[in-house]
């Protein structure tokens, strides 16, 4: 699918398509539901917002291409092998494009160039159809995804050119604009986003701006539908433009900022830094993901005379974070109120966008309860499965389509790499895999794997096309690379707990999506 089409005129997509229901939604999660409020589709009004785009978009000039690869490469460009690394791209763009089967030829196709592995995983990220954008247009985006439906507006800063990366950040609008008398029609609700977008590329110029459509039915989680709206949003629009995966960046005010939390304990590996200005995390299935925030930075605000949202919300999560001794920069105020000041925002967002992401980093963790396989992955560390899961649960939402599954027990892993040596701490984990590439280790050398002070490999790990394609898949195209895989076994499949399943990872796809089901209102129940 040619990646311009589908920017259009904020105004040409009816908007009743996408499913705006807005409700009043200052208390945090747990409320119950207020009747809803729908939203009346545009009319076809003149666009105001920005130029279309192009219908098609050809390949990016070759030798700008180059430049690109240069780069991004850096030490690992060499001139004389540019034509088979513009082979390789042109690969790279058929396998992510293609289907399932036409993907099977591809990776060998890859070794047969004699690149170096590295070199291929580092240039994935890189399209060669990023479409030229004119700078300070906002834009819609309304089109099926493989199983997702992505819907979000963005804007582009002037001076925006396809081949330099930028900033990305992601704002979380909250429903306090759309609950006016009489209720705002469709293209009011376009002229809305449109207002926002371009006062937050007026105001910080140099970044990439990303406003998911609303949708309060399921705001932005904790429901699977509610954070794909943002996720599936974030990762699709790095087709769209050239996104810096070390400095995406989310932000979020009251409930707004509730979500903001979510999302980053259970996608920590996408995220610098997050600002939640006057929310928090206060579920156990919540708190227990904390330590996987070893590597992102919160930027947090809050206010002691905050009758909204108790400033207790921000105060308690702040010092669990503090205990496990992770970076958090929290700042409370006295007698402002539940809103922040635009001095107070602005002094947070700066702090916030100061923090760029190591992508590989040297030291991590991961707790999870969860069954669904990107929630049990960190960065490089993915945890396949619990020793000892315990009983499987459904935890109901009080807000929001479907339900929860969680396991009884949680798992976790603490890792660090020194050298070519990995030690790795677990706690009711069977099984993980470690991904590596040539920034975390020297992969010409044996690699070491330590698991709770006992060798458990030793060996020099063979590098993977085929795995590092599916890895990207599973990620998304580009925000990481890994060219070669460890699998290891905690516990030997022979002395297995013979309750759960014998070998191979429990954990389900990250397209797993619970069906619609019924909505408890209160404590959350076991499903038998």
């Amino acid at each position: 699918m040619d990646c311009a089409k589908n920017l259009r005129r904020a105004p040409r997509r009816p908007l009743w398509r996408t499913a705006i229901v807005l409700l009043v939604c200052c208390a945090p999660w747990g409320a119950a539901k207020e009747p809803p409020i729908a939203v009346p589709p545009p009319t076809d009004a003149p666009a105001t917002t920005a130029p279309a785009v192009a219908a098609a978009s050809p390949t990016i000039p070759y030798d700008t291409l180059l430049e690109m690869y240069r780069a991004e490469l850096g030490p690992l460009f060499r001139a004389g092998s540019t034509e088979r690394i513009y082979t390789a791209h042109q690969l790279l763009e058929r396998y992510f494009a293609g289907s399932p089967a036409e993907r099977k030829a591809i990776p060998a196709q890859l070794d047969a160039l004699g690149l170096d592995l590295n070199v291929i995983g580092r240039i994935a990220r890189l399209r060669m159809h990023w479409p030229a954008i004119e700078g300070g247009a906002v834009f819609y985006v309304n089109e099926r995804n493989g199983p997702y439906d992505v819907r979000y507006f963005f804007g582009v800063p002037r001076g925006y050119d396809r081949a330099q990366a930028r900033p990305l950040v992601i704002k979380l609008p909250t429903p306090n604009a759309f609950l006016t008398d009489p209720r705002p029609d469709g293209n009011r609700v376009i002229a809305i986003y449109n207002t926002w977008i371009q006062e937050e590329l007026a105001h910080h110029p140099d970044a990439v701006v990303l406003m998911p459509l609303l949708n309060l039915d399921e705001l932005y989680g904790p429901s699977y539908e509610g954070m794909n709206c943002v996720i599936q949003s974030m990762l699709h629009i790095a087709g769209r433009v050239n996104v810096d995966p070390t400095r995406v960046y989310m932000i979020g005010h009251s409930e707004s900022a509730h979500a903001a939390w979510n999302l980053a304990l259970h996608y920590p590996t996408y995220f610098a830094a997050f600002s939640p200005l006057a929310g928090g995390a206060g579920a156990d299935w919540q708190r227990l993901r904390l330590v996987n925030l070893r590597n992102v930075l919160p930027v947090v605000w809050h206010d002691a005379d905050d009758v909204v949202v108790k400033v207790d919300s921000s105060r308690s999560i702040v010092k669990v974070l503090r205990g496990l001794r992770i970076d958090v920069d929290y700042q409370e105020t006295k007698n402002i109120g539940h809103a922040p000041t635009p001095a107070i925002a602005d002094e947070r967002y700066d702090k916030m966008r100061a923090r760029t992401r190591e992508l590989y980093p040297h030291e991590l963790s991961l707790q999870s309860n969860r069954p669904d396989t990107l929630f049990n992955r960190n960065d490089w560390l993915q945890l396949w499965q619990a020793i000892t899961p315990g009983k499987d649960r459904r935890l109901y939402f009080r807000h929001g389509s479907g339900y929860m599954p969680v396991f009884q027990n949680p798992m976790r892993a603490d890792a660090k790499i020194t050298g070519n040596r990995i030690d790795v701490t677990t706690d009711n984990v069977e099984s993980f895999r470690i991904g590596l590439n040539d920034q975390m280790v020297n992969l010409t050398q044996p690699v070491t794997v330590v698991v709770n002070k006992r060798a458990k490999f030793e060996a020099i790990v063979k590098q993977s096309a085929e795995e590092m394609l599916k890895d990207q898949l599973l990620l998304g195209r580009g925000w990481r690379y890994f060219s070669a895989f460890i699998d290891v076994d905690v516990v030997p499949p022979a002395t297995r707990p013979t309750s759960g399943p014998a070998t191979g990872p429990a954990t389900t796809g990250p397209t797993s999506r619970p069906h619609r089901g019924k909505i408890t209102v209160g404590p959350t129940t076991d499903d038998n």
